[in-house]
């Protein structure tokens, strides 16, 4: 249903097999690249599902939402595709520049608002409240899970023998639908979630058996996953996936200029993270057919080649 549904508003992503990262990780890789999605993310995919879902009457209401920039970026898409109400987005202080203009490229009003995700969801919330607007949440919405699992979809369809997908986590509803999607359809596929060590929200519901709406967050190059999980993200991924991992800032950067040097592709330090994590022996991924989700590519020219330039030491 998600996917005849946006069929007409985004793109399917092909699998690239990559022979290089295949022989640094000893297993047979294949790159998921989100990053080359309409917006530049995979998050349009359940902003879309979303907006073909609503009613004229939600519509009217305008729409509302708290991201980092991608999900923004998607829903300001999604409404421009769908009878463009209006549509406010709010960011946290210092939101990359890039995601905050492609925002404001599909017709939605940005306010920069709160010092981190949390906070600014916060800000959002009363306006809400306030104004009546339809809230599209970016992560703990059953439609938004539902349109980003048709990228489960197309793995199983593309590579049906896959053995494993590494996933980037920040709320969870990426790797929610993604999960539900390939264990309906190959049960024996493992999925294993990712995140930053600076956001560790799923990672620590995760080993305490219990969901952390509310975690400290530090800065990360992976400011798209600088969030946590909902009960509803928890709930399907607790039950499904595999296991999460966490990768510091020193892995992302050396992921980041590893997909760079070895197939020339630019992604945000958020899509690099289930990479860094097998670079650096998290997930075993030797000798099995492994899936990596490339989340998005929306990062500015200066914040990209001063995480590839500037790792310890070199």
């Amino acid at each position: 249903m998600a996917r005849r549904r946006i069929a007409s508003s985004i793109k399917p992503t092909p699998l690239i097999y990559s022979a290089n990262l295949s022989r640094l990780l000893k297993a047979e890789v294949y790159l998921k690249p989100e990053c080359f999605q309409v917006t530049g993310s995979f998050k349009v995919r359940g902003a879309c599902n979303v907006l073909a879902s609503l009613s004229e009457e939600e519509k009217k209401l305008g729409l509302l939402t708290c991201s980092s920039g991608n999900h923004g970026a998607a829903l300001s898409y999604a409404a421009s595709r769908f009878g463009n109400p209006s549509t406010t987005v709010f960011v946290p202080s210092g939101a990359e520049e890039t995601k905050k203009a492609r925002i404001l490229s599909y017709g939605a009003e940005v306010r920069e608002e709160g010092r981190d995700f949390l906070e600014t969801f916060g800000i959002a919330q009363r306006y809400r409240e306030e104004t009546g607007r339809r809230y599209v949440h970016s992560h703990g919405e059953p439609l938004v899970i539902a349109g980003q699992g048709t990228i489960g979809l197309e793995i199983l369809e593309e590579l049906p023998e896959a053995d494993a997908v590494i996933v980037p986590v920040g709320g969870g509803g990426l790797i929610s639908g993604i999960v539900t999607a390939v264990k309906a359809g190959k049960p024996d596929v493992r999925v294993y979630g990712v995140e930053a060590a600076a956001a560790p929200g799923a990672y620590l519901s995760f080993r305490d058996g219990c969901c952390h709406e509310s975690v400290e967050i530090k800065p990360s190059l992976a400011d798209g996953l600088l969030g946590t999980l909902t009960p509803l993200t928890y709930a399907i991924s607790s039950r499904l996936v595999e296991g999460i991992e966490t990768v510091e800032e020193d892995e992302i950067r050396q992921a980041m200029r590893t997909l760079f040097e070895q197939e020339q592709i630019m992604v945000e330090g958020s899509a690099s993270v289930g990479l860094a994590a097998a670079l650096q022996g998290k997930i075993d991924v030797s000798g099995r057919k492994v899936v990596f989700i490339l989340t998005g590519r929306n990062v500015s020219a200066d914040v990209f080649l001063g995480a590839v330039t500037e790792l310890s030491g070199h």
